[in-house]
Parts: structure tokens; C-alpha cells; sequence
């Protein structure tokens, strides 16, 4: 089973290894660099020696950066590297202030910092991890992709001890958030409503939903009357019911296009990713540079006096021995660390820029469709770890513009932007099929179920019911 969730390069990392590298891969770079410099604080055995070395081949260096890693290629293709932010726009000369004008806001608080925090009391210690974990597998619609008998297989965790802390998330503000599909959602929702609505009403809205959620999607209420052996009149007020008060998608319905708030306050800070394109001639295609800050300016490694020390002693004392051997144990684990996110930021840049050089130099309009699985299987790793490279990192493009590095994923600007604009401009109802041909012309290929399915997440019905008074109402 867990083959599934670590990759072939990760397996033989320990426990804690792995759990480290997770940690360290989801903060951005100046988290990281607080968090290590708390550890070179309080460890002895970890230091930083002040030299000059290559993150990316770990070559002596004379000047920033790398004349070796950063030379751009014959072919033109994007050069990828990695950098101490102390070369951060040296190359172009504009000042950090300058660029907070163009950085495009993303929220202080995440739909899953605002789902922790109300739960946050009813967690022991040992399910907060659990709790954080699921809460970055949801999808952008607030859905949970995984089993928790995968979870907790993958956590070494007793299965109704996640289960427990699925059913708090579940129940939190927005109810709903964390099942494992829309049908499941709305359920749910339905149970947080006992008491304030009639019993009758949710006994109908839970059946509509179960036995009827596809005639309910395509508005066809006489169906589910005749179906369900109920009055029209009483499917009509359940529909209008499920309708007013529930979503199938709650993160989406609570925070907007995605999973950070429609109202978002502004939080300025510094790339994590550097894109410059470098000129090489008017006839000369340029050549995209990709810098990736690494959080120190030095070498981070461990303190070989200490090392040595330890191997010296002739009659140790056993604390003071065990308490070396610890430091130094920690010291190395976190060396390896940063080691593997530095690698793993890498070649995750590698396929984002090569996939998404048209919106890097052209913008929103150029985005083509990727999802974080497929980045996932190509890199041969779990998805929960490209959930976390991403996670609260920005990258700098060369118009200036600083944007989170989840955007290189937004599906909703190339796939379900395109599908509304098309609908909008249609001059009579386009059937879903031909819908998917006019994105493939396009260069987005979809199949046509794909279409209906985000024709649904939009509240669009389909072809044969557009253009009437409730044509544009949300489906449930």
C-alpha cells in the first residue's frame, strides 16, 4: 500500500527522515531559513561555514551564481538553478519594493489554517499531525481525494483515530469540507441542518440527492416526482431547498475560486523562484533563467570538531556521550533535508517551466491545463508531496509579477474560464460535445464528460435546457 504514497527515491529515507523533508518541503524559503536558524541555535553539532558553494553542484564559487549551472543552453531551453537569495535582482536591478506592487495578493489565512483553528482543541497531540495532513489533500472544491484506510496506512495511524478527526474537519466551518465527493458533501450538510428545517423536507432533499443526484443536476424535478413517488410540488420546494442552502463543493462556495478567500488581504514578501529571460541577440530566441532561492548564503553541515570530539573520548560519560550523539544525529537529518528539498524544488521546476513557458511569458491567457497528480506520477512521487513543494511559495516572472506557484496549476483560467466565455458567446446551445471540439481547437483537449463536468461546477445547464429563465441557475 504505501508504495503508492512514497517514491522509489524515498523509501529507504527513515521515519523521521521523510517526515522532516515533508515538513521543510512546504515552507516557503524565508520560513525555512527561521526554522534553520533556530536549529543552528540550539544544535552544536550543526553549523554554517561562510564559503561560497554551488547549491545546485556544490563547486567553490568566486561569484553569484553559478557561471556552470546558470550558463544558458545552445537549444534555448529554460536553465534551472539554484541560488542564495543575495543574488535576487542583481540581474535586473529593480528593488524588493518595486515588485510588491505587482505581487499578486494571497491570503494570511488558508481555508485549512481557518478549518485547524476551529478544531484545533477537540485534537490530541498525536492527531494534529493527522488533522494537517488530510487538510492538504483537499482539492480546490474543498473534497478529500484520498481513503482513510490509505491515509492511515500512509500515517501508521488507527483507522478510526482518522476517521475521529475526519468527522471534525467534516463538521467544521464550511460543513462539508473533507468529503470524499459532492454527494457525500451535501449529505452531510443535511445532517448539520437537524432542527432548523422539518424532518419530512431533509428526509426528501437526502433522497433526491442518493437516488436522483443526476436528474437533479439537469433540473428535471418531474423525473424525480415520478421517481421517488413524491408531489411535484413537494420535489420543487426540496430542490429550491438543496439549491438555497447547499453546495456540493464547499471550499469553492466558501472561498471562491479556489481555496483562499474571494477577499483576500494582501501578504507582500519575497520570491521563493526568480524567472528572467536573458537576451542573447535580436535574432536569438532568449532564454528563460529559473533561480531557486536556497534559504542560506553558506554551507550547512556538521560540526566536525564535535564529530571528531566524540570519537576521541576515552572514558565518555554516557549522558554527555548520548547527548552528543543525538545533536549529531539531528544535525546530519537536517543537512539531508535540505539536501532533498532542494532536489525536490528542482525538478519540480523543471516540468513546471517547460510546461507553462507560454503563461510565463504571456500570462493567464496562456495557461495550459496541469494538475498536481500528473506532476506527481512524472516525478514518480506522491501527490501530497508536490501539494507541499508549492504550498505558500511565490515565484517572481519576468514582467515583474509575483504570483503563487499553485497558479502554474489552476485549471479554472484555462478549462473552466474558457468553457463559460464559450457558452456565453454561443449564438445558439452548444452541446457538450461540441464544446470539447472548440477547446481542442484551442489546444486544450477534454473529453466531453470533462466539459459536463465543469459546465456543472459553473451552474450551467446543458444544451437542451440552456436559454430558458433558469438556464444560469446553480445546480446543485
Amino acid at each position: 500500500m504505501l508504495r503508492h504514497h512514497i517514491s522509489h527515491e524515498l523509501r529507504p529515507q527513515t521515519t523521521a527522515h521523510l517526515a522532516q523533508t515533508m515538513a521543510f518541503l512546504q515552507l516557503n524559503t524565508t520560513e525555512l531559513e527561521n526554522t534553520l536558524m533556530n536549529e543552528l541555535n540550539q544544535n552544536p553539532a550543526l553549523e554554517l561555514v561562510d564559503e561560497m558553494r554551488c547549491p545546485t553542484c556544490g563547486k567553490r564559487l568566486t561569484q553569484h551564481p553559478c557561471p556552470n549551472c546558470a550558463r544558458p543552453s545552445d537549444d534555448g531551453a529554460p536553465v534551472i538553478y539554484l541560488s542564495t537569495r543575495q543574488s535576487f535582482g542583481s540581474r535586473d536591478g529593480s528593488a524588493e519594493e518595486d515588485r510588491a506592487d505587482s505581487y499578486e495578493a494571497h491570503t494570511r489565512e488558508s481555508l485549512d489554517e481557518f478549518i485547524l483553528k476551529q478544531i484545533a482543541a477537540d485534537l490530541t497531540r498525536e492527531e494534529r499531525p493527522i488533522a494537517a495532513y488530510i487538510l492538504l489533500q483537499l482539492d480546490d472544491d474543498g473534497l478529500l481525494q484520498e481513503e482513510t484506510v490509505e491515509i492511515a496506512a500512509y500515517l501508521r495511524q488507527p483507522l478510526a483515530t482518522v476517521e475521529r478527526v475526519l468527522s471534525l474537519i467534516q463538521h467544521a466551518e464550511p460543513v462539508g469540507v473533507g468529503a470524499r465527493g459532492p454527494i457525500e458533501s451535501l449529505l452531510i450538510q443535511i445532517e448539520a441542518l437537524q432542527g432548523s428545517v422539518s424532518e419530512t423536507l431533509r428526509n426528501l432533499a437526502r433522497a433526491i440527492i442518493v437516488d436522483a443526484f443526476d436528474l437533479l443536476a439537469r433540473n428535471d424535478l418531474r423525473q424525480i416526482a415520478r421517481q421517488l413517488r413524491s408531489p411535484l410540488a413537494t420535489v420543487e420546494l426540496a430542490a429550491r431547498f438543496i439549491q438555497r442552502n447547499l453546495t456540493p463543493y464547499p471550499g469553492r462556495a466558501y472561498w471562491g475560486d479556489g481555496k483562499t478567500p474571494t477577499e483576500e488581504l494582501p501578504s507582500y514578501h519575497e520570491a521563493d523562484v526568480n524567472v528572467t529571460m536573458q537576451r542573447r541577440g535580436n535574432d536569438v530566441p532568449g532564454t528563460l533563467m529559473v533561480e531557486i532561492f536556497t534559504p542560506l548564503a553558506g554551507t550547512l553541515r556538521v560540526n566536525p570538531t564535535l564529530r571528531a570530539a566524540m570519537q576521541e573520548l576515552e572514558d565518555p560519560d554516557a549522558g554527555k556521550q548520548e547527548k552528543w550523539a543525538q545533536a549529531v544525529e539531528r544535525a546530519t537529518l537536517i543537512t539531508k533535508c535540505v539536501q532533498q528539498r532542494n532536489h525536490t524544488m528542482r525538478r519540480l521546476m523543471e516540468i513546471l517551466v517547460n510546461h507553462q513557458k507560454d503563461f510565463i511569458l504571456n500570462g493567464d491567457g496562456s495557461l495550459k491545463p496541469l494538475t498536481r497528480s500528473v506532476v506527481a506520477k512524472t516525478l514518480g512521487v506522491h501527490e501530497s508531496t508536490i501539494s507541499r513543494a508549492v504550498a505558500s511559495k511565490t515565484i517572481a516572472l519576468p514582467s515583474g509579477r509575483i504570483v503563487p506557484l499553485s497558479k502554474f496549476f489552476d485549471r479554472s483560467l484555462s478549462v473552466r474560464d474558457r468553457v463559460r466565455q464559450i457558452i456565453e458567446a454561443e449564438h445558439r446551445p452548444l452541446t457538450d460535445d461540441e464544446i470539447a471540439d472548440m477547446l481542442s481547437r484551442d489546444g486544450i483537449d477534454v473529453a466531453r464528460r470533462t466539459v459536463a463536468k465543469y459546465r456543472n461546477m459553473l451552474g450551467i445547464l446543458p444544451a437542451n435546457l440552456r436559454h430558458r429563465p433558469s438556464a444560469m441557475a446553480v445546480v446543485a
